[in-house]
């Protein structure tokens, strides 16, 4: 009987010494590569107790307004005229593209309608020839097709030769903000009420962009608190690979380059906001090295599905096929940096 006691208690111990091994092993600290050594690059200033003023109010004012400008939008009439098209006439036009004297399909339409001043064209140079002309007037212009043109690659930087005749020209019946308008589309009684249903219809949003501000104010400090001696050209060629694919996609909704799309955006040049993406991360870097940051075995597989969630995966493991193990460790490792920075900012 003392031998199975004997035998008992050790199968115990070697059970308690193999839990204690997986446990070192889950809690063992994920080896990191990034492209550079960032306090090769970046002089660390302050990135702690950093203090920012952020008008909430204004924010909330603006959003509202703009729900408001697209009600006003929805509800206006347009009626016909005889005169010349202007800005926020609604146009109706038809028009025949052709490219090296042969017309193309994809370049042409019947009864295309837009609002100046509003809507956008593939084709820069188009909308600015509708102003000016009336019902039955028929214009030529030669435009270029833009050179990132993924639509119809073939025809990138091509030039094209619009014949456009316009059909229609309608002036616009904007409704006034009074009581009586939101009684009669949004069953309130007053403009205060109407704008308060707003308010509570968008107040996720509202707060979502009050924190976006906030991190964008607290980010764009800390830059200015630290220095960047230099850029790593690797990193900043991949950088810049990476940012291309991603703006382009939001640059052509609106019918822009990258380089509009961030000058109208951000206020700078796409080679700026490049820079400025590749110093952040540098910065972040050196946050890592001087709070001797890390991830565990433990922490990425416990995190994987939310910061897969966070990054518009549904699901974890194409999430790891796409990005692999490396890139998502130092992603997650870059977050770290950054709660560091953001839990500690004061907002006045």
């Amino acid at each position: 009987m003392k031998k199975t006691g004997l035998l008992k208690r050790a199968g115990v111990a070697v059970m308690t010494a193999a839990l204690m091994v997986t446990a070192v092993a889950c809690n063992t600290k994920i080896k990191v590569n990034f492209e550079a050594k960032a306090s090769d690059y970046v002089k660390l200033g302050q990135y702690k107790g950093i203090t920012v003023s952020v008008d909430e109010q204004a924010i909330e004012n603006e959003l509202i307004e703009k729900k408001v400008q697209n009600d006003l939008a929805s509800n206006t009439t347009y009626d016909e005229v005889s005169r010349e098209a202007r800005d926020k006439d609604q146009v109706t036009v038809d028009f025949t593209g052709t490219i090296g004297g042969e017309e193309v399909s994809g370049f042409s339409n019947e009864d295309y309608s837009l609002i100046l001043g509003t809507d956008t064209f593939v084709i820069d140079g188009f909308i600015d020839a509708l102003y000016g002309m009336s019902a039955g007037q028929t214009k030529v212009v030669i435009l270029t097709v833009p050179e990132d043109f993924e639509d119809a690659p073939e025809y990138a930087g091509s030039r094209i030769v619009y014949n456009i005749t316009m059909k229609k020209v309608e002036q616009p019946n904007v409704p006034m903000i009074t009581d009586a308008y939101v009684q009669e589309y949004f069953s309130c009684n007053t403009v205060a009420e109407y704008r308060q249903s707003i308010k509570d219809d968008i107040q996720e949003t509202i707060d979502e962009q009050i924190e976006d501000a906030k991190k964008e104010a607290v980010l764009t400090k800390l830059q200015q608190n630290c220095e960047i001696t230099g850029y790593p050209e690797a990193y900043l060629s991949s950088k810049q690979s990476e940012l291309e694919t991603s703006i382009k996609f939001y640059a052509l909704m609106q019918g822009l380059s990258n380089d509009e799309y961030c000058q109208k955006s951000f206020g700078i040049s796409f080679e700026e906001y490049v820079k400025r993406a590749v110093a952040q991360d540098l910065i972040f870097q050196s946050i890592i090295e001087q709070e001797d940051l890390s991830i565990t075995d433990y922490e990425y597989k416990g995190d994987l599905e939310s910061f897969a969630d966070k990054m518009g995966f549904t699901n974890k493991d194409s999430f790891v096929e796409k990005y692999g193990k490396d890139k998502i460790v130092r992603a997650m490792l870059l977050q770290k940096a950054q709660d560091v920075v953001m839990n500690s900012a004061v907002y006045e």
